[in-house]
């Protein structure tokens, strides 16, 4: 997902081509150029043939709204098989028969072992001492046997978090190739058709914003300072074909910290769109020509806090 540059506004000049204001106060930029303020060239994550194509172009998605799907079925086939060796594991991490069997095995050899010492203490040589060590060996091995069979038990547990991983994988694999919407807004543009052989990478969809865009300028430096105009409300006005005037509430949200050779330092609006009354069309458009008064002396809007997470940095 990328952040798409912002709205170019042109800095209207009184007369000879100064800045204006509305008021002394508070600076007028027209011919200002409305653009997206967020897209999603949303691409194919892994390689197969385009089994589903869930949008066309004008369809409103929301954040994590499908769009497409690649044959998944050879991981969906991965997962039954590790979702059936996980539960093996499962079923055998919670067995304890070879612990019980080992305990039971030892008793009976340390009996054997008490038997021969007592029958010898009776009558002297009636087990030789090799048939003893041999019992005393035997009773030796069932001792390790049990410690054989408690360590198999937690190797078997160990498994079982292997397995899960295993599934885990297969759903990731799976997930992987459902495409979702990484934003809010409109498809505007849907580059594969069905049964095409898609690689990673492939652009699938490009998504954008639409509930709020941006209106960018360049405000004279010698008359304002970038306190002045930064969080301040700003009123975007656009004229339609119909001679028809509306106008849009925003805030500027960026103060470049750079001054222009010309003496303006740039600023950007986000402004908040809305639909047209009975409809479903948004009136505010990318490419749309606006006039945006920044209201600096009105008190500073609270500042905008973002959370960049990792879905939005891919």
């Amino acid at each position: 997902m990328r952040i798409v540059s912002g709205i170019m506004c042109g800095v209207v000049l009184f007369g000879a081509g100064s800045l204006s204001a509305a008021t002394p106060e508070e600076p007028v930029l027209r011919r200002c150029l409305v653009s997206v303020v967020e897209e999603a060239r949303v691409p194919a994550r892994e390689a197969g043939v385009l089994v589903e194509l869930s949008v066309k172009e004008g369809d409103t998605v929301r954040r994590g709204g499908a769009i497409a799907r690649i044959d998944d079925s050879q991981p969906r086939f991965e997962k039954q098989k590790a979702s059936a060796e996980h539960d093996q594991a499962i079923a055998k991490a919670k067995s304890d028969v070879d612990v019980r069997y080992s305990v039971a095995a030892e008793k009976v050899a340390e009996a054997e072992v008490e038997k021969a010492v007592a029958s010898n203490r009776r009558i002297p040589g009636s087990v030789t001492q090799v048939e003893l060590a041999r019992l005393q060996l035997n009773q030796k091995k069932s001792e390790l046997q049990i410690e054989q069979a408690q360590l198999e038990r937690q190797l078997s547990s160990l498994d079982v978090q292997s397995k899960e991983v295993e599934v885990l994988a297969a759903e990731n694999r799976i997930g992987r190739r459902q495409i979702a919407s990484p934003i809010d807004g409109m498809i505007v543009q849907v580059y594969p058709h069905l049964g095409e052989w898609m690689q990673p990478g492939d652009p699938l969809a490009r998504v954008v914003r639409t509930d709020k865009l941006r209106v960018e300028g360049y405000v004279d430096s010698s008359k304002y300072e970038p306190s002045m105009v930064h969080n301040r409300p700003v009123t975007v006005s656009v004229m339609f074909a119909d001679e028809r005037e509306e106008s849009f509430k925003g805030r500027i949200v960026f103060v470049s910290p750079l001054v222009e050779p010309g003496g303006d330092f740039r600023v950007w609006a986000e402004v908040e769109n809305r639909q047209a009354k009975n409809s479903v069309e948004w009136l505010l458009r990318a490419g749309q020509t606006a006039t945006m008064t920044i209201h600096s002396t009105q008190a500073s809007l609270p500042p905008v806090h973002r959370t960049v997470t990792t879905a939005d940095a891919e």
